[in-house]
């Protein structure tokens, strides 16, 4: 039986080496190049261009979105992307045993009457698929050891199935007993201890070389089972128009990079010849023909000019910067006097606005009309968000890829009002009491409070990164209230720029929602800039408050520690919104430092 997944949800959620639960039972997303997925079909036919994310965070890897059944020419019940069972072993709750299927066999639980043929029999062993797995920070997974973990009496104990003895709420009621030799093992100190790692990744075969890491066993729906590795870039200017995109794809940069082009002719005659060399669609070629010429040459150079970020951060200020500047003047400055596609980043200056938060400061509220923001996957951790990511990149042969999805949508970019000087980089105002003592240690010696941080997370230890993100919390679930969106559909992206120097920081917050498609969203969101003053409002009502308190509001950042005092009642949000998986989180700071 098919199953539908959106693309989004596939990079977000799914993506290869996730169990993937259905109504005939759990199934394992296999890689691309075992996905058969493509067929026919090139992977540049579906390239997602972004230059500034693929050639400087993904060292050249490209970008591809799944191809949908209609892109494909199959019909919408077929299944495109192959996927396989997992786990392998079964339980028969009617007769408590715990099972391996067997391909070959017109009978799945060893006491259930066969079946007409061994297709309905291994059917009903996929619906009855155990529900705990093994798996090790490494990123392996696999089926338990059932018959392992038991310590035999026998020497030569290997039955092809076990008892499961007991019930109720509690794995300490359950008992796993061999059938042979009767010994058995306590599942709920089974679940407690740690098991040797057969160094399985499930989404790559069936290979199991050992691993030196242990396993634990867990339930295979649990949700740090598989915690995917996202890497993300907003599309700002110079390149924001579809005719950047088109010119960013691989191919015809290479044309750009090895020929001189002085006119709209001269590329498209070079676009001809890839046509003719089935390396490009013709339908590209009729795209940018229907660009002016100027516009065509314009948007080439700004294809070849400008830095490409080095690291994360780098990406992120040149964001920030982007962001800041359309604050000032708008983007783009004038509207293109040709028609032509829209911007894919869209402020209109006279819709900015400020105002005057609870503490008497002055916030600036700027409504991007429009947005791009391409999402990639690379991999993913397993059990700690904290883990060294398994890397899962595909390649074809020609060049190496990550599957990717591009989003369309508006957003609400929120800082300080710099004054007369907007062009100015405003610094955050000082941040005082305890609890911004604490963040700040943690920024100056990341190592004492966390050991494996990232050099290019440090940032996030800083006060003012803390403050502005638990202020995005709290402005997402005030969002929710009037935008019409879910808490879980809106989206953050926190921006903070740190002297390294002095410790002064600044900082700002982009709220947004997107959605695959061009079209983007309705525009909920930015009709809320007028009426600001209310979100604001909303979000810092009850702030010294919580229902978890005085738990909650006692609680304090200190070594091994990810926040102060946050919880699902005050501060976090759903996982979809939050780009840091819920950490760095304070309302204590937020609560001492009033804008």
């Amino acid at each position: 039986m098919t199953q539908s997944l959106r693309r989004s949800q596939f990079i977000t959620t799914y993506g290869p080496g996730a169990v993937l639960e259905g109504p005939d039972g759990p199934r394992m997303i296999p890689t691309l190049d075992r996905s058969g997925l493509f067929g026919q079909r090139r992977p540049a036919d579906f390239e997602i261009t972004d230059l500034r994310l693929s050639q400087a965070l993904l060292n050249g890897v490209g970008i591809l979105r799944l191809p949908s059944n209609a892109e494909l020419g199959k019909p919408d019940h077929r299944s495109i992307y192959d996927t396989e069972s997992f786990p392998r072993w079964s339980l028969c709750t009617r007769h408590q045993l715990l099972y391996r299927g067997v391909t070959s066999n017109n009978r799945a639980c060893p006491r259930c009457p066969p079946h007409a043929d061994v297709y309905k029999a291994w059917g009903q062993a996929h619906r009855q698929a155990i529900r705990f797995v093994r798996a090790c920070p490494a990123g392996h997974l696999d089926d338990v050891d059932w018959v392992g973990i038991i310590p035999h009496t026998g020497q030569s104990c290997n039955p092809p199935y076990l008892y499961w003895r007991g019930g109720g709420g509690a794995l300490r009621h359950i008992e796993i007993v061999c059938p042979n030799c009767n010994a058995g093992i306590n599942l709920g100190l089974a679940y407690a201890r740690e098991w040797r790692c057969s160094g399985r990744f499930p989404e790559l075969g069936s290979s199991r070389p050992g691993c030196d890491v242990p396993s634990k066993i867990i339930q295979r729906g649990a949700a740090n089972l598989r915690i995917s590795e996202l890497q993300t870039a907003l599309t700002i200017p110079p390149r924001s128009t579809r005719l950047h995109r088109l010119l960013e794809m691989m191919v015809i940069r290479a044309v750009l990079a090895t020929q001189s082009t002085h006119s709209k002719q001269e590329l498209l005659n070079a676009l001809q010849a890839l046509v003719r060399q089935n390396l490009l669609r013709p339908a590209v070629v009729t795209e940018i023909q229907n660009y002016a010429e100027d516009t065509i040459l314009a948007a080439i150079a700004d294809t070849a000019a400008g830095d490409l970020p080095a690291t994360i951060r780098n990406l992120r200020l040149q964001e920030f910067e982007a962001l800041r500047h359309a604050a000032a003047h708008g983007a783009p400055p004038q509207p293109s006097p040709t028609p032509g596609a829209p911007p894919q980043f869209e402020v209109i200056h006279g819709q900015v606005r400020t105002l005057v938060g609870p503490g008497g400061r002055r916030l600036r509220v700027t409504p991007v009309n429009r947005l791009r923001v391409v999402m990639v996957q690379t991999g993913y951790r397993r059990l700690d968000p904290l883990n060294a990511p398994v890397d899962r990149v595909y390649g074809d042969g020609q060049r190496s890829w990550y599957p990717g999805v591009e989003l369309f949508g508006e957003g609400i970019f929120l800082d300080l009002d710099p004054g007369p000087r907007p062009d100015t980089a405003t610094h955050h105002f000082p941040l005082n009491g305890a609890a911004a003592l604490a963040w700040f240690y943690a920024w100056i010696d990341p190592e004492s409070f966390e050991q494996c941080i990232h050099p290019d997370d440090r940032d996030q230890l800083h006060p003012v990164f803390v403050w502005w993100h638990t202020l995005s919390h709290r402005l997402i679930n005030a969002l929710a209230v009037d935008s019409g969106y879910s808490s879980a559909a809106v989206r953050e992206r926190v921006f903070v720029d740190v002297d390294e120097d002095t410790g002064d920081a600044g900082g700002g917050v982009l709220l947004y929602t997107a959605q695959p498609g061009g079209d983007g969203t309705l525009g909920g969101l930015v009709a809320l800039v007028p009426e600001f003053e209310r979100v604001v409002e909303t979000a810092f009502r009850n702030l010294d408050t919580c229902s978890n308190d005085p738990l909650c509001g006692e609680e304090t950042f200190a070594p091994g520690k990810y926040n102060g005092a946050a919880c699902y009642a005050c501060a976090l949000v759903s996982e979809t919104s939050c780009e840091h998986r819920n950490m760095r989180l304070d309302r204590n700071l937020l609560l001492e430092n009033l804008p």
